[in-house]
């Protein structure tokens, strides 16, 4: 190899060269992992059947060769040979060799950039959410401790007198006992609250992400079988432990599994595949991955950008807060969550958490 080679191989970005007639001529090491194309078919390929006749890149391609001025997309959604999506600064330029030119596709992956700014965006939202949460929570809960407290008491008097009161007032402990349900409702979803609001730096230790899944699993097993869904488990049984709160992670992984045996319809033969891999599209940290697919109802486009907002929820029942917790927990594990989901087909929660030896996060 010689020392240009072994300078473009060794750039943190990828470089595609193509010659004037558009066919590949070079791509370096970091191309061929995020593209998926090796060196193999250098002489053989022409661009647009590299980018799969994707006119916006040939358009471009053909702008700048006509102009010689550079083109810039600094959010350009790029989909590879093995259809991984990934996020990159997309640049195409021009040069000139003597009598021949060349162009030049450079595409800088930042997808982790951006999940990473995302993260940050979202945790300044939780924490300023949390410090308000925090307070408000003792505010509720004094008064309605006194309510619940109250209802109970009359709903035990009322047991005492109900055969002596008139007809018209015997519902009366129906709906004293809605008060007291309803009162739990809200007890519940306090405690939902406080745990977007609290920090889950409980107890870190080495734990084996296969095994803490297996248990979810056990403990969901049987009431997933009574809706017909069947688990599918792709466990790759030779991932590093990692150092985690335990149960921390097992309250994201089981919201995970509930939300994707709630998104299946009730007659449908339902099915939930989870993987767990180490992630090698991603430079330093390595990351563990852990995917949960269903083939439920989907998420619409519009929901999407909603769904790590607290309160949102496409649920007909439920708090909103749930994605919102997981999110917060794993982004204090220094990890991440990418949700995607075709309507009407499934949904797929891709969980992401870093390698690296740590005695607290």
């Amino acid at each position: 190899m010689d020392i240009n080679s072994l300078i473009l191989n060794n750039l943190n970005h990828s470089l595609i060269l193509f010659d004037e007639d558009l066919t590949l001529r070079f791509l370096n090491l970091p191309a061929q992992e995020l593209t998926g194309y090796s060196d193999r078919f250098l002489n053989n390929i022409s661009l647009s059947d590299f980018f799969y006749n994707n006119r916006y890149i040939e358009e471009h391609a053909g702008g700048v060769i006509e102009t010689g001025e550079g083109f810039i997309d600094f959010e350009y959604k790029f989909i590879n040979k093995n259809h991984d999506r990934r996020l990159v600064i997309l640049e195409i330029s021009k040069v000139a060799d003597e009598d021949k030119f060349y162009v030049i596709i450079s595409l800088k992956d930042i997808t982790r950039f951006k999940e990473m700014d995302n993260n940050i965006k979202n945790e300044e939202r939780l924490n300023d959410l949390s410090r308000f949460i925090a307070e408000m929570s003792h505010e509720i809960r004094n008064p309605l401790g006194g309510v619940k407290a109250a209802a109970s008491y009359l709903k035990r008097k009322f047991n005492q007198v109900a055969l002596y009161l008139p007809a018209d007032l015997q519902d009366l402990d129906n709906f004293l006992e809605i008060i007291i349900k309803e009162v739990g409702r809200i007890n519940n979803l306090i405690e939902d609250l406080l745990s977007l609001s609290k920090k889950h730096r409980t107890r870190s230790e080495k734990i084996n992400i296969n095994k803490a899944i297996n248990e979810i699993i056990l403990m969901e097993g049987e009431a997933l079988g009574n809706k017909n869904i069947e688990i599918i488990k792709e466990f790759d049984p030779s991932l590093p432990k990692i150092y985690a709160s335990e149960n921390a992670l097992k309250q994201v992984f089981l919201n995970s599994l509930k939300n994707g045996a709630e998104a299946i319809k009730p007659e449908a033969k339902g099915v939930i595949k989870i993987i767990t891999k180490l992630d090698f599209t991603r430079n330093s940290p390595k990351f563990l991955k852990i995917e949960f697919i269903d083939n439920g109802c989907g998420i619409g486009k519009n929901d999407m950008k909603n769904l790590f907002v607290p309160f949102f929820t496409t649920k007909e029942t439920g708090s909103g807060l749930g994605l919102a917790v997981s999110q917060k927990i794993i982004y204090e594990h220094n990890g991440f969550i990418n949700i995607d989901s075709v309507k009407n087909r499934g949904t797929t929660v891709s969980i992401y958490i870093p390698i690296e030896k740590r005695k607290s996060y």
